[in-house]
């Protein structure tokens, strides 16, 4: 089963059970407290998801396209704006990852995931920050037109280096932690400026 063929008690279970998994992380979600809360009983969540793997492979798809679908959000917004590339999905992210489960739910999926499923959760993983890198590349050439494909790549790289560098703080360190990375990112980045790096790697 996957997140395209659930029935809606199903995707009502999966969504009940990324949220345990946000909060818990995969060995410590109860499959009974997910029952509970769907207002059934345990042995009843077999007939719509064959094991706990099952189900958290789900959770993950759910919490993928979620993710996939906001950050689409965010660089649309940025294009219509006169902030540089990228820039609205950073000055969000913070906000995302309180308000939403799904990101934390990935987050915590990337940096803790499950032995048996390391390889599907790293392979989504992968692809959703290729999804960021891909957005942040077409604002670039909207904004620049014309740059080339090296200063492009050096900036995409530079840029999936700062968002690691905040799902750490977000995922291990505090509100604090995180402002002040933050903040260190953006001068850095108000500092240099892209027009400045695609200037220097064109010479």
């Amino acid at each position: 089963m996957t997140s395209n063929t659930l029935t809606s008690a199903a995707e009502r279970i999966a969504y009940l059970a990324l949220d345990q998994f946000a909060e818990h992380g995969y060995d410590a979600a109860s499959l009974n407290d997910i029952a509970v809360r769907a207002g059934i009983k345990k042995a009843s969540l077999y007939a719509h998801f064959a094991s706990k793997d099952a189900l958290y492979v789900v959770a993950l798809e759910l919490a993928l396209q979620a993710e996939r679908d906001y950050v689409q959000s965010q660089f649309s917004k940025n294009s219509r704006s006169v902030k540089a590339p990228g820039e609205v999905y950073i000055d969000n992210l913070q906000r995302r990852y309180s308000a939403n489960e799904s990101l934390r739910f990935l987050l915590r999926a990337a940096f803790y995931p499950p032995a048996p499923l390391r390889g599907v959760v790293m392979s989504g993983f992968d692809d959703y920050m290729t999804t960021i890198r891909s957005h942040f590349q077409k604002g670039l050439l909207k904004a620049y037109p014309g740059i080339d494909e090296q200063a492009s790549e050096v900036l995409a790289e530079a840029y999936l280096v700062m968002i690691d560098s905040l799902h750490v703080e977000l995922t291990y360190g505090n509100a604090q932690a995180y402002a002040r990375r933050l903040e260190a990112l953006q001068q850095l980045s108000r500092a240099v400026g892209y027009e400045e790096i695609i200037r220097r790697l064109r010479g």
